[in-house]
Parts: C-alpha cells; sequence; structure tokens
C-alpha cells in the first residue's frame, strides 16, 4: 500500500471532530485519544486559522505576515505542522 501524497498549497485543512480544546496559561491544550498537546505561540496561531475555508497556502500567507518571516521557508513548515498534526488525526484534508 503506498502512502498518499503530501498535501500541496491549494489543499484545505479541516479540523478533527472530537478534539478537546482548553485554554491554558501557556496556549491551546488539545485533548486526543489518550494523549495532550500543548499549543503555543506560532503553532497555536495555525491551528486557529484552520477553519475549513482557508488552504494550506492561505494559511502559510498570514504566518508569514504575522510574524514577519519568509512566506517560501514558512510555506514548509506550515504544510509540516498541519501533516503531523494530520498523523495524529487532529487535522483532515
Amino acid at each position: 500500500m503506498s502512502a498518499l501524497p503530501p498535501p500541496g498549497p491549494l489543499d484545505v485543512p479541516r479540523r478533527s471532530l472530537g478534539i478537546r480544546i482548553r485554554r491554558v496559561e501557556d496556549g491551546l491544550m488539545l485533548g486526543f485519544r489518550d494523549e495532550a498537546l500543548l499549543l503555543s505561540d506560532s503553532a497555536e496561531f495555525i491551528y486557529r486559522s484552520v477553519d475549513g475555508h482557508r488552504t494550506v497556502a492561505d494559511i502559510a500567507d498570514e504566518v508569514a505576515a504575522e510574524y514577519g518571516i519568509d512566506r517560501a521557508e514558512t510555506l514548509g513548515d506550515v504544510t509540516e505542522f498541519l501533516v503531523d498534526l494530520a498523523a495524529n488525526g487532529v487535522f483532515t484534508w
């Protein structure tokens, strides 16, 4: 069985149902399966940007503008972050 190709800049991530979200002092705590993940700073910004309408490229543009960093580098980082969380069931494509 072959792996799915990685998402492209025009793919749209969506938040998965059943993820528990709690605001904590240091950011957002996501609860899924029997795990917890703390998102802070840029990770929280990316998570909040996923709305089921924005593409990966749109989210990368917002991150680049918010943090004043290179868009090309940001696109790769955002894609990697989304893929990692999708592998844990936090996002779907």
